[in-house]
């Protein structure tokens, strides 16, 4: 039976079994579209949906899609820094919701390595005072 056939004869069917029938059709029984749709969303790094149902609507489900890129770590650091001059690991962490201090650390080094920021250790060796900033900035003199 083809796709149309079987949509002609859900029509006849009763209406509480049309839905069931429809999800046979399509695999919503199995949730293949939220996770279809989950999935290529996620590879064009746009956001997920967003999924409104009860108390919002009654007896409905809306589905919102922003058409709208995720914006990086990196973007927002590089945004922080076009503004300010120098970015603290704990300032990363506010600007990009990474709790782990370590996990920020570990991105930062990653960044300075590929020559995305330069990194300013204090001469006192100090470790929490450790700061970095864009390559074309020039490092302010104490």
């Amino acid at each position: 039976m083809t796709q149309e056939e079987l949509i002609k004869d859900i029509l006849k069917v009763p209406v509480e079994t049309q839905t069931i029938e429809f999800k046979r059709l399509i695999g919503l029984d199995q949730n293949e579209g939220v996770k279809t749709m989950r999935s290529e969303m996620k590879s064009q790094s746009l956001y997920p949906p967003i999924f409104w149902t009860y108390p919002n609507l009654q007896d409905a489900v809306k589905v919102i899609l922003l058409n709208e890129k995720i914006v990086s770590e990196w973007e927002k650091i590089n945004f922080y820094l076009e503004k300010n001059r120098y970015i603290t690991n704990e300032e990363a962490r506010k600007i990009t919701g990474i709790v782990q201090r370590d996990k920020m650390t570990q991105i930062l080094k990653s960044w300075v390595r590929h020559g995305l920021l330069i990194q300013i250790i204090p001469s006192s060796g100090y470790v929490k005072g450790t700061k970095y900033r864009l390559p074309g900035m020039t490092e302010l003199k104490n």
